[in-house]
């Protein structure tokens, strides 16, 4: 019986993995083809030049989708999440691991940190998108083509505002 489930699971991940391949080879070339016409239009850039601001005013703005987020601050709040997740998880097991059968929901707890880190990591990365000149809308595209795409985006230099840059896009 566990070693159908184990070829079922199997079979659906392989499966997965080349659906997830076909439409990224299919929609990668679509998707870098389509360029933003002109100076960017999200804002000015963003100041923010050290770790420590960086990863403040990504919780200061936690809930905030307009504006512009340059690469350390996109990276630094990304890191900071998946640290904060990592722990979150470690604690969980830790803790079923010292409780032993005598489960409760409580132990759960320190995974509530995961979906409470999901609009502040939605946010941050609107506006890093906003910062190479995309719209928000584009992390649809984690549904359909994956991550790949995204993270091409997540590590492309800021777009100046000045004209001379802007040429770039055309």
């Amino acid at each position: 019986m566990i070693f159908v489930q184990a070829m079922m699971l199997l079979v659906l991940l392989v499966g997965g993995a080349i659906a997830a391949v076909v439409s990224f080879l299919v929609l990668l070339p679509i998707t870098l083809a389509i360029k933003p016409q002109g100076p960017n239009r999200y804002g000015r850039e963003s100041a923010t030049r050290t770790l420590r601001a960086a990863i403040a005013g990504g919780v200061r703005r936690s809930f905030d989708f307009s504006g512009r987020a340059n690469r350390l601050d996109f990276w630094a709040f990304a890191v900071t999440v998946a640290v904060l997740c990592g722990l979150a998880f470690v604690t969980f097991v830790a803790l079923v691991i010292i409780w032993g059968d005598n489960t409760s929901l409580w132990l759960a707890a320190p995974l509530l940190v995961i979906p409470a880190l999901a609009v502040p990591s939605l946010s941050m990365a609107v506006r890093r998108l906003h910062d190479v000149n995309r719209s928000g809308w584009w992390l649809l595209v984690l549904f359909v083509a994956g991550i790949l795409i995204l993270f091409y985006w997540f590590v492309q230099p800021s777009q100046s505002e000045a004209k001379e840059r802007a040429a770039v896009f055309t």
